[in-house]
Order: structure tokens, then sequence, then C-alpha cells
């Protein structure tokens, strides 16, 4: 009976990773641009130069705890890209996450896609994921036996963002099969440019962020130049918007490590922080944990990153560029 029960719990976990895009949009930190200010130069430590495209594949594991005292998991269950894009006059941040059905305990098919363009003092903002707000065992169940009926549907926001507000809209696409995440540009060519909806439009107040990898971006130089500098500190909490909404996003704790092991991989000098993100509106909270080194090829970029939305669940991704996925070439198309 309990190793069935762990058995449906993994099937939840793995089937909330669409939900861990929703709740951090996390992904590739470094420089960063207020929706206040015009591009500005990019710091010199950990940034590529203009005109690059980076990318960074991460492997996907999900553990739970049917007991306090011990974790079960299960690894690779699927994959993250992380993509930084720099030109003379725009930074392009994204984030595709999901789980791979052909992995997945029980087939699961859960993803979602975030990207931010900024461009002076405009951004605009694409994300979407598939609809699944699962917060039990049996309405994942329910869901998955919903999806293998034929039924699939995406949810995908549009934002265009400038100095004084932003303007956003939410579609539900249809789409005429189970697409994973190797089929983001489908989904998203189905989408179209989100004008046919009605939009949600705010006031900025004076400091917003476009949005979250933004955001994350700025506190994550501010704590690499702290550490360089030899007086580590978490960074100032900043506010950005998603879909109308403000969001608070602070860093917790933050330690430094000499030494840094990320599966048979071994980093110098490494961060490791502890992040939240409050709703401004409900003051509902979101914790998740990033580390990154601070210095050479892989300065700021995330090396593992864990969300634990319930004592019992945890999803983490850790670092695998000599790993080869899909994903990449999902992108490129």
């Amino acid at each position: 009976m309990a190793l069935a029960v762990t058995k449906r719990e993994m099937t939840l976990t793995v089937a909330r990773v669409a939900v861990l895009v929703a709740a951090l949009l996390s992904g590739a930190p470094r420089s960063a641009v207020s929706a206040r200010a015009p591009v500005r130069s990019l710091p010199a430590a950990g940034a590529p130069a203009p005109d690059i495209t980076e990318r960074h594949h991460y492997m996907l594991s999900a553990r739970v705890r049917p007991l306090v005292v011990f974790w079960i998991g299960r690894s690779n269950v699927g994959d993250a890209i992380v993509t930084r894009a720099v030109t003379p006059h725009e930074v392009r941040y994204s984030l595709l996450i999901g789980s791979d059905p052909d992995r997945a305990p029980r087939r699961i098919n859960r993803w979602g896609y975030i990207e931010e363009r900024i461009r002076g003092n405009a951004a605009t903002v694409v994300g979407l994921m598939t609809e699944s707000d699962e917060e039990s065992v049996e309405e994942a169940e329910t869901n998955l036996r919903r999806e293998r009926s034929g039924v699939h549907t995406f949810k995908v926001i549009h934002a265009a963002i400038d100095a004084e507000q932003s303007r956003s809209a939410v579609t539900a696409v249809g789409a005429p099969a189970d697409y994973s995440f190797r089929q983001v540009r489908a989904v998203l060519a189905l989408a179209g440019d989100g004008t046919a909806g009605p939009s949600r439009v705010v006031r900025l107040p004076r400091g917003t962020r476009p949005g979250f990898l933004s955001a994350l971006a700025e506190i994550v130089h501010a704590q690499a130049e702290s550490a360089r500098a030899g007086t580590l500190h978490a960074g100032t909490p900043l506010t950005y918007v998603y879909h109308g909404k403000f969001y608070e996003l602070r860093a917790t704790s933050v330690q430094f490590k000499p030494t840094f092991e990320v599966n048979s991989s071994r980093y110098a000098r490494v961060v490791c922080a502890q992040f939240a993100t409050k709703s401004l509106a409900d003051g509902e909270e979101t914790r998740f944990a990033l580390s990154y080194a601070i210095d050479g090829r892989l300065a700021e970029v995330p090396l593992t990153i864990s969300y634990q939305p319930r004592w019992w669940m945890q999803i983490n991704l850790a670092l695998a560029d000599d790993v080869g996925s899909p994903l990449m070439r999902a992108l490129e198309q």
C-alpha cells in the first residue's frame, strides 16, 4: 500500500512541473534591465559578448517523501533549457522546462515556456504552460485520463510592458495532439500574437521590473559582484509584474562555498542562495533555491535549481551541458 501511494505521489510531483514554471519562471540570471531604464551595458564578469546566444541544458528529477525520515526519487524524468541572447539593443531570456512523456511515470506530459525580450524601456513577455493546476494525486490522475481522451489545452500569455504600464492577455489554446515540449514552436504558432482576447492593463510603480527573469538576473548579479569583492550579501528585493499582478522577489539567505559538486562535476567559488517570491495582493509566498558559480565561463549561470511546493514533494534541476537534449533542436526551429 505504501509503495502504491508513493507511485501516485510521484505522479503528482512530476505533474507539477508546469506549476513550477508558473510559480517561479526562474532561469538565466545575470544582467538585467529595468522597465524604467534603457538597456545598459552588460557586466564584464560572466557576460557573453554582444550578438551571442548561449543555452544551457538541465536534467530534471523529482522526489517524494512518504515518511518524514527518507526520500524516494526518480531521476532524468525531464529537461530544461535556459537561454540568454544579447545584441547591442536587446537582451532576451527564456526558460523551457518539462517532463518528458518518454521518460516520466505514466507518460506525464507537463511543461512550460517563458520568454522575456527587453529593448530600451520596453519589454515583451510570452509564456505558455499545459493547463494543469493539480493540487492532489486524484486531480493529476483525472487530468491524465482527460488528456488521453483527446483534450489538450494550453494557457498562453502575451504581455507588452513599457515605462508606464503593462498590458497582458491570456488565451486558452486547443492543440490537435498531445504536444510535448519538443513542439513548443508549434504551440506558440497556434496562439498567435495574443491580441484576440481581453487585455489586463495596470500602471507600473516606479522601479517595477518587466518580469521574473530580469528581476532574478539583477539580484543574482548583485550577489555575485559582492561575492567577488569578498563581502557577499543577499541583494535588494525587487518588484516585478506578471499578467497585471505585482510580486516581490527577494533572497532570504546566501552562502559562499569554496567548492560545490553537482552530480560528478565539481565547481569552484559557488554561491548557494534561497529565494522567495511574494504576491503583493495576498501575501502568498513561493520559495526556491539556486546555486551558481561566480567566476569563469559559467559565472552566474545556475548550476542547480530546487523547488519544494510541499513538505513531501521536491523538483530539482541540475546543469547537464555534457548531455544532449532534443530541446536544443526544438528551440532552434
